[in-house]
């Protein structure tokens, strides 16, 4: 088992461009997860961190940051195979240029203005978003030597077991796979959820990437109860401190050892609406956890 541990803006609550929700600017995020013991970042939304490579690397320098991946968030269902593929081809670039492998993908279909319930979406809806993840796949690889990491994604397109294995008999497709977003889509409220292990040890070829996150029991209870959308459970902590949740890391740490898992794990913690400080204390007793559990050194 070989794990490469980095962190995303997203711990720091910026979800968008603009550092929505919590507003934390880029140098603050950046020096922030130099200082909790980081050394690896993912891009996070595309435009919050400086789009030209040379800027950004003096950014990173300065902080002693690499990249493990961008990000690209893509509306699968507005929008025809072309426009996708035009969508993700100036951040294919950056990461050529910042000699990045990885591009994490998850659809955005349902954060569209004007769709429909996914409940009620047709079929040639469903066809079109297939349709356009296996092109952008092809075309970052093809084009740009690329590898997508596609990230199933709670309220999302893509998010529950069999619309994840559809996807899977699509084409040679790897995940990013998110341990916290699995339970929360896939899983149940108790601890010792064992959804996310299963699917590891069942689909450990086509998981090269992953997301460190876990899930409240409790809120996720209410969050059923009181029919809260997936970003009124977020924006209410359903994604807790990696030590809190329902998936005890130890018997994770157990499966990747049992796989030899070898790749990147991004711990996230999907923070709405919180301060730098408080991210800045999440990101240290995350990492510290793991220490404490030797899931790394």
């Amino acid at each position: 088992m070989e794990i490469r541990i980095a962190t995303a803006p997203c711990s720091w609550g910026v979800f968008y461009a603009d550092g929505r929700t919590s507003g934390v600017p880029y140098p603050v995020f950046l020096q922030q997860a130099a200082q909790a013991g980081y050394t690896e970042i993912e891009l996070g939304p595309d435009g919050y961190l400086p789009a030209d490579p040379a800027a950004l690397r003096a950014e990173l320098d300065r902080c002693r940051l690499t990249v493990c991946a961008g990000t690209a968030t893509i509306p699968f269902g507005r929008l025809s195979s072309a426009e996708c593929r035009s969508s993700v081809a100036g951040l294919a670039q950056r990461l050529v240029q910042l000699e990045v492998r990885d591009m994490v993908v998850m659809d955005g279909t349902a954060y569209e203005p004007g769709f429909e319930e996914k409940a009620a979406w047709s079929r040639e809806l469903w066809d079109r978003i297939y349709q356009g993840i296996a092109s952008v796949n092809d075309f970052i690889r093809e084009e740009y030597g690329l590898r997508m990491v596609f990230h199933p994604h709670a309220g999302t397109a893509i998010e529950y077991n069999a619309e994840i294995e559809k996807l899977l008999d699509a084409g040679e497709i790897f995940l990013c796979f998110d341990t916290g977003h699995h339970v929360y889509a896939n899983g149940g409220t108790e601890p010792l959820d064992q959804s996310a292990l299963d699917f590891l040890r069942a689909h450990r070829k086509r998981i090269p990437y992953l997301h460190f996150k876990n899930m409240s029991g409790p809120l996720r209870k209410q969050a059923a109860e009181q029919h809260w959308t997936v970003s009124e459970a977020f924006a209410n902590g359903v994604m807790c401190n990696l030590k809190d949740g329902v998936i005890d890391f130890q018997q994770l740490r157990d499966v990747l050892e049992e796989i030899d898992y070898r790749g990147t794990a991004v711990i996230e913690q999907d923070m709405f609406g919180k301060t730098a400080e408080f991210a800045l204390r999440a990101a240290e007793v995350n990492l510290q956890y793991l220490k404490d559990i030797r899931m790394i050194p």
